[in-house]
């Protein structure tokens, strides 16, 4: 198993996305190689979210 950070994000305005904080996930080197590989890859920036927030459409 690997702790590895993980990105909190949130919408701060209108369609731009902010990273308000991070989380420890823990991966295991075998079945998630993959997601591990692409944060060595991109360090020292956490993982990003599976989701990230959507915008919703306005009423009108």
């Amino acid at each position: 198993m690997q702790a590895v950070p993980k990105a909190i994000v949130e919408k701060s305005r209108g369609t731009q996305l902010s990273v308000v904080g991070t989380r420890t996930v823990h991966l295991c080197s075998i079945c998630d190689a993959g997601i591990l590989e692409t944060y060595h890859r991109n360090r020292p920036n956490p993982l990003m979210p599976d989701e990230l927030p959507t915008i919703q459409p306005r009423e009108q």
